[in-house]
């Protein structure tokens, strides 16, 4: 791999933060705009914030604890893939509910930004534009991290390598090669293995040698 894993999902999840950071404020100032004008806020801008505080509760303590503690629960692969899916579905409903806000122009018309209108409502369209545009952002980055996660986490257990789903992103056998269990046997060349009994002629026994698999009968003295 060109760059380990561990160090991507840093990024991922980082970058997440900063975007969630930057919708939070959004959401925010258009939530007080909108209760000034009409007393309603929009439900995008609501998803928006509620979303946005669930990456901050989480996210930074899924990098922690991937740090401090690898092996824990919370660093399962398998729950880390059901919560930034979560999230993601999420942000992917916030951008898709404030893109559908601007498309149809509610409150005011967006193409008529710049033509003397009420800086409010020009502050206000813009504010609901950026809110889809990293609604969707977010959506994207999760969404390719855990597609190449589920991928990397799929050709891990194809190769036989057990406890995948259930290890961290940083302990997971993702460059290792697949796993052949070694076939039981041993090599027979070189052994001697000589039997004796009672079988031989005038009570002396009889001798035979093994080498390498073939019998050879002793010579018989009477």
């Amino acid at each position: 791999m060109a760059l380990p894993l561990s160090l991507i999902r840093l990024v991922v999840l980082g970058t997440v933060l900063l975007f969630s950071l930057i919708a939070l404020g959004l959401a925010g100032d258009l939530t007080t705009t909108s209760m000034r004008a009409f007393g309603v806020y929009f439900s995008f801008a609501a998803l928006a914030i509620a979303t946005a505080v669930l990456c901050f509760l989480t996210l930074p303590a899924m990098i922690a604890l991937e740090i401090m503690r690898p092996g824990g629960p919370t660093s399962m692969i398998i729950v880390e893939l059901s919560w930034l899916g979560f999230l993601s579905i999420l942000w992917l409903a916030t951008g898709a509910n404030a893109a559908e806000f601007v498309s149809v122009g509610f409150w005011f018309d967006c193409n008529d930004t710049g033509r003397g209108e009420n800086p409010a409502n020009a502050t206000g369209c813009h504010e609901m534009s950026a809110v889809a545009a990293f609604g969707f952002l977010n959506w994207l980055i999760l969404m390719g991290y855990t597609g190449l996660l589920t991928v990397l986490s799929l050709i891990a257990a194809n190769r036989k390598h057990t406890g995948v789903w259930t290890s961290s992103v940083a302990n997971a056998p993702f460059d290792q090669p697949a796993h052949t269990p070694s076939a039981p046997g041993g090599s027979y060349g070189g052994e001697t293995t000589q039997v004796g009994g009672t079988g031989g002629v005038g009570g002396h026994p009889a001798a035979y040698e093994n080498t390498s698999g073939s019998v050879q009968a002793g010579t018989v003295h009477v």
